[in-house]
């Protein structure tokens, strides 16, 4: 977070435009429109917009809640909710423009992307959420271990990234600095519903 803040008041004080980093990723995975590699665009950025990412959240809650999974469904809505509106306050603070030829209609501020930012909230929410449960029963359960779930996620999280570089609608500096800012509510929510749960011996939070 302290580097998405920091390039982003380097963003807001000197620098709202493209990095030639950008400028270079931006020529290098663009798409022609209609073409396959385009749709396939297309149709990540509408299961990865907000209705999308909202519906995917309260489902994954919904069925924790049903297999009384307590914690994973408070997890997962917490992991959510922070990263949306850490996103949104530094979208606010930093108000970077977007892309110019933009392939995909897009709207609001730039920086960071909120897609990228919603497919790394959930989908490694998920996978601590799994990796907790895979380890709650070792003599160390506060201590996460590498999990294949993680694999997954960081798959399904460069898929959003280039979608979002694809169409031209964010900068690859958006992307990264979205899936920080997921990545990092993700953790803060892991952190504090284990601590929550220690701290309360709830039985509903040991699950």
């Amino acid at each position: 977070m302290l580097l998405v803040g920091a390039f982003g008041l380097w963003l807001r004080l000197t620098h709202t435009g493209p990095t030639p980093l950008d400028v270079w990723w931006a020529h290098l995975v663009k798409v022609p429109l209609d073409s396959v590699p385009y749709w396939v665009a297309v149709t990540l950025a509408e299961v990865g917009g907000g209705n999308g990412a909202m519906m995917c959240t309260a489902l994954a809650a919904a069925i924790f809640i049903l297999l009384r999974r307590f914690r994973a469904a408070v997890v997962i809505v917490t992991t959510m909710l922070l990263g949306v509106g850490l996103s949104e306050l530094i979208k606010l603070l930093v108000e970077r423009a977007r892309p110019g030829d933009q392939l995909y209609s897009s709207l609001g501020y730039s920086y960071p992307s909120g897609h990228s930012m919603g497919a790394a909230a959930l989908a490694f929410g998920l996978a601590l959420i799994v990796t907790r449960a895979a380890t709650s029963t070792r003599a160390d359960p506060l201590r996460l271990r590498f999990h294949w779930s993680l694999l997954l996620a960081a798959g399904w999280v460069l898929a959003m990234m280039w979608s979002r570089t694809a169409l031209q609608v964010h900068w690859l500096t958006d992307t990264i600095a979205g899936v920080l800012v997921g990545l990092t509510a993700a953790i803060l929510a892991d952190a504090l519903w284990t601590w929550i749960g220690l701290r309360t011996r709830s039985p509903l939070l040991l699950r």
